[in-house]
C-alpha cells in the first residue's frame, strides 16, 4: 500500500480536546470514592500515557488496591462523557478533509485502545478519514514500534507524524520522520523541543505536509 505522503496522528491532545471529557469522568470518579482531587492540571498531566501507567499513578492517591475496577468504572463513565461533552479541537474535522481530498494516506497511533479510538472517532464524525489505526489494546505495544508498522504497511516517500507528547515525538524519531508538536495539546514545558516543526493550532500543520 504505497503512499507519497503519510500523517500518522496521535488522538489525545492532538486531535482530539480530551479535556472536555476526561475532566467530567476524573471529577466523578473523584467524588464517587471521596477521594481529593489533586485538579485538573495534575489530571491532564496523564493524557497520552499509557492506561496502565494512568492506573499506577491514580491508585495510591487513595483509591482502593483495585486498578481493575477502578479502571472498568472510568472507562465506563468516560464512553458515556465522550457522547455527551467530547470535542475536538478547532479544525481537525476540516483539516482531515483537506488532506484527504490531496491524497494524504492518514493514519491513527494512539496509547488508547481501539474501542475508545473508536468511540472518538465515530462520535465526530471523522472515523472514515482514517486509512490505519494503531492502538495500545494490552498496554504493552511502543508508540515506536507502532510506527514503524505503519511505515512498513504504507512504504511512503515522507512520513510525520504529529503529538503533542514526548513519546510522539521520540516515535517519529526513531523511525526517521518528520516530527510536528502540537503545543495546543497536553505537553508538559520542553516536552516538544526536538521536535521539527511546532505548531499553535491544527491548521497550522496543513503547508508543513504540503511543503
Amino acid at each position: 500500500m504505497a503512499a507519497h505522503t503519510l500523517c500518522i496522528f496521535d488522538l489525545d491532545g492532538t486531535l482530539y480536546r480530551t479535556a472536555s471529557s476526561f475532566l467530567p469522568t476524573m471529577r466523578r470518579i473523584y467524588r464517587e470514592y471521596g477521594v481529593p482531587s489533586p485538579g485538573d492540571a495534575a489530571i491532564l498531566s496523564m493524557v497520552g500515557e499509557t492506561y496502565g501507567r494512568f492506573l499506577e499513578w491514580l491508585v495510591p492517591q487513595g483509591f482502593p488496591d483495585d486498578p481493575a475496577r477502578i479502571g472498568e468504572r472510568i472507562t465506563a463513565l468516560e464512553l458515556e462523557s465522550i457522547r455527551t461533552h467530547g470535542a475536538l479541537f478547532d479544525g481537525v474535522a476540516e483539516g482531515l478533509a483537506i488532506l484527504s481530498s490531496r491524497g494524504v494516506a492518514i493514519a491513527l497511533c494512539t496509547n488508547g485502545d481501539r474501542r475508545y479510538a473508536d468511540h472518538v472517532l465515530e462520535a465526530h464524525g471523522i472515523a472514515e478519514r482514517f486509512d490505519a489505526f494503531q492502538t495500545n489494546d494490552d498496554d504493552r505495544r511502543t508508540k515506536p514500534a507502532m510506527v514503524a508498522e505503519l511505515l512498513e504497511t504504507f512504504a511512503p516517500n515522507r512520513a510525520i507524524v504529529v503529538g503533542d507528547r514526548y513519546h510522539d515525538i521520540e516515535a517519529g524519531r526513531a523511525n526517521g520522520c518528520v516530527t510536528v508538536g502540537a503545543a495546543y495539546g497536553y505537553a508538559r514545558a520542553g516536552e516538544l523541543d526536538d521536535a521539527t516543526h511546532v505548531i499553535d493550532r491544527f491548521d497550522d500543520l496543513l503547508p508543513i505536509v504540503s511543503d
